[in-house]
């Protein structure tokens, strides 16, 4: 079973995101559809209304990256900028990797990870390919 978006459910869970000349209804289409690239819709040990708050958190997530981008703010933490010759060092993450540390980039994703590492007993998996549902690949094949 596919999740469609709630669009006045996520208007209450995540109030930042109200406005809805700001936020369309076609642009919080468009970006959830998104978010459907990164977390599973179906098939999934999560309970239903648990799900669609976690495709909810993936759907803010990434508007707020995208707020920051178009306000020209950047996601990471600036240790040290220069100007003469332009020079801007970066924090290290202080995450395992690159995944982690995007989700770490926003309040909501911070929120996500907590809310999927809770309900990922034996691990889980955000998108990819079938293999990534089993310990064998698709057909039976190591």
């Amino acid at each position: 079973m596919t999740i469609d978006l709630d669009i006045a459910a996520f208007r209450v869970n995540f109030p930042l995101y109200a406005d809805e000349v700001k936020y369309t209804d076609a642009l919080l289409n468009a970006q959830y559809a998104i978010g459907k690239c990164y977390i599973e819709d179906s098939d999934c040990t999560m309970a239903e209304a648990c799900r669609e708050y976690a495709l909810q958190s993936m759907l803010a997530h990434l508007l707020y990256i995208r707020d920051q981008v178009n306000a020209g703010n950047n996601i990471g933490v600036i240790t040290s900028a220069s100007e003469g010759d332009v020079s801007v060092s970066l924090a290290t993450p202080v995450v395992e990797d690159e995944w982690h540390y995007w989700f770490n980039s926003s309040p909501f994703g911070r929120e996500l990870v907590a809310m999927l590492s809770g309900n990922a007993v034996g691990g889980f998996y955000v998108g990819g390919t079938p293999e990534r549902k089993a310990f064998r690949k698709a057909g039976g094949v190591f």
